[in-house]
């Protein structure tokens, strides 16, 4: 990776794209910020898991904060070092802009209100004419339309879903297996056996206070850490009764207790899968890691006309593991665990000093920093943090050093992820061997155009062809005829489509005049991801999926039915005439 930053570093000399003269100590080229989800219904509810209004607000207020940072500053002479150069000021930009969100409804709804915040209504925040007019609003008779509800701006969200092999640079513990086999080894550690042993009278104590016989008490333990955490915050919000019933301490302790299981599920580095030294349950950092690195690639190429600011949109999991991996935790606890509702992950791309021509600068001039604001908190700052064993004296680093630390933690590709996870994911079957041992090998993995699928594939082709010229040669030199008999037991004359063709065993599809002759019914299936089931992971399946409920996977972690549905029962024809 960092031989292809050199490589950009010639292509962006040709492209020269609208810079802008800075006369600030720094000038920021571009931004990778990584949001975690608002407030959103708990995960083992009966109730959709979607975004709330407050959840909504939340992430509204964190895009204002960027706003003010990145495009308009509320203070410039203190803050207008920070502007992106060359961004929009007024009205988005969807060629400078790239937002990427998981499909879950309160992830992807956290994504709009999020931008919405960067880029308000233009009518309701700015009522001024040079902010609201452009050339394709402004009509013929001197009429200016804006767009419906204030001057509402439409950004361009890509939504990925865990069929899109672009999940994984959003969630790369889905349909990991090598993930899901390294965490249920955590069941078996001495650590886990010894902190479920030692809070199981703490959770039994709230198991009637606050859940009133509802669930089974033996599910209510460090187990379902997170899930129980999730639902009982969500109470002490929302619900008097919980509120009253429990206290702030208590609170704090299921929220410690949640820090540290999803620590050592998805930040542990020591721990593997199926391959040795993998840092498995990392995994998700690893992939978004890969993310960051491209998406300033990206502005190098295009000598900075696109990915100027770059938002992605995710769960805790991700951020957890990037932490850990760019050496966070080691040096303060705050990024042990879970990171706030509305947390930021911040990665700059930027020169020192002022800008004194248009172009772009070189990748010996850039360098990265690190940021993170910890939730959604008017006295929340954007602090600055050093990354990858750093002091707090160098903050900052080169963009080849960046690289070639980010190379040292990144999984790069598809085909990548799909070998070190060992994944069922229905598009692994383009990037990967499949085979039929069940044991990975102990190979690097492999580039797609060397697996011996593909091989197969260029093998069946040229047999075919040469299967086509034999017989060619045969009908040429041995007078080789094909002709049809008829079969005097197939005859009929029911009529339809197939004519005398068909027989009367056969479904007839008649063309009514004027309209359509058949319509497809699609059984089976709904309109959304359906929730079943609700608390059915007891501690006799702790290895299957390591305390993940059903109904909360459905929600979190898009599971591997998914998959099946796209192999399931297909579309049946309703006849009709």
């Amino acid at each position: 990776m960092a031989q292809l930053l050199r490589t950009a570093l010639l292509l962006s000399a040709v492209f020269q794209g609208a810079v802008v003269a800075s006369n600030a100590s720094e000038t920021i080229w571009s931004s990778v910020v990584i949001t975690r989800n608002g407030d959103n219904i708990p995960l083992i509810s009966n109730d959709p898991t979607v975004l709330t209004p407050l959840g909504a607000q939340q992430l509204f207020s964190a895009g204002a904060v960027f706003r003010d940072r990145y495009i308009a500053p509320s203070d410039v002479a203190t803050y207008g070092e920070y502007i992106i150069n060359g961004i929009s000021t007024y009205q988005i930009d969807n060629t400078q802009t790239f937002a990427l969100s998981l499909l879950d409804e309160y992830v992807a709804a956290s994504a709009q209100a999020f931008i919405q915040g960067i880029y308000p209504p233009l009518i309701n925040s700015f009522p001024t004419a040079d902010s609201i007019i452009t050339p394709v609003s402004l009509l013929a008779n001197g009429s200016n339309i804006a767009f419906p509800l204030g001057g509402y701006q439409y950004p361009n969200i890509y939504a990925t879903s865990s069929l899109d092999p672009y999940s994984i640079w959003l969630a790369g513990q889905t349909n990991c297996n090598g993930f899901l086999v390294s965490g249920s080894d955590y069941f078996d550690t001495p650590e886990y056996l010894s902190i479920a042993a030692a809070t199981q009278d703490f959770y039994q104590s709230i198991a009637t206070s606050i859940f009133g016989g509802e669930l089974p008490s033996t599910d209510i333990n460090y187990h379902n850490a997170y899930y129980i955490f999730d639902y009982v915050n969500y109470g002490y919000i929302y619900n008097n009764t919980i509120h009253d019933r429990i206290t702030e301490d208590q609170l704090a302790q299921l929220r410690t207790l949640a820090d540290q299981w999803e620590f050592a599920i998805n930040g542990n580095l020591s721990a593997s899968g199926y391959y040795k030294g993998d840092r498995i349950r990392s995994i998700a950092g690893q992939t978004l890691a890969a993310e960051i690195l491209g998406l300033f690639l990206n502005s190098i190429e295009t000598g900075g006309s696109a990915s100027k600011l770059n938002l992605l949109f995710t769960t805790f999991d991700p951020m957890i593991s990037l932490a850990s991996l760019i050496g966070l935790p080691d040096m303060y606890e705050e990024f042990f665990g879970l990171p706030q509702l509305g947390s930021s992950m911040v990665f700059e791309m930027f020169t020192a000093g002022n800008v004194s021509s248009s172009n772009y600068p070189t990748v010996a001039e850039l360098q990265v920093r690190f940021l993170f604001r910890n939730g959604t908190n008017s006295t929340m700052n954007l602090d600055e943090y050093p990354i990858f064993g750093n002091s707090e004296l160098t903050m900052a680093m080169s963009l080849d050093d960046f690289s070639t630390a980010i190379e040292g933690i990144m999984t790069a590709t598809v085909g990548e992820w799909c070998d070190v996870c060992q994944s069922d994911a229905v598009f692994c079957a383009a990037y990967t061997n499949t085979t039929n041992s069940s044991t990975p090998s102990t190979s690097t993995p492999s580039s797609p155009a060397s697996r011996p699928a593909v091989a197969g594939v260029i093998g069946a082709i040229i047999a075919l062809i040469l299967a086509g010229l034999i017989l060619a040669l045969a009908m040429l030199l041995f007078g080789v005829r094909f002709h049809r008999r008829p079969n005097p037991k197939r005859r009929s004359h029911l009529g339809g489509f197939k004519g005398a063709e068909k027989m009367a065993s056969d479904p007839d599809l008649t063309a009514v005049k004027g309209g359509a002759g058949a319509t497809v019914v699609r059984e089976g299936l709904t309109p959304g991801h359906e929730r079943v089931g609700s608390w059915e992971l007891g501690e006799g399946s702790k290895g299957k999926d390591f305390g993940v409920l059903p109904s909360a996977a459905e929600g979190r972690r898009p599971s591997f039915e998914a998959d099946e549905e796209m192999h399931g029962e297909p579309v049946k024809v309703d006849e009709r005439v």
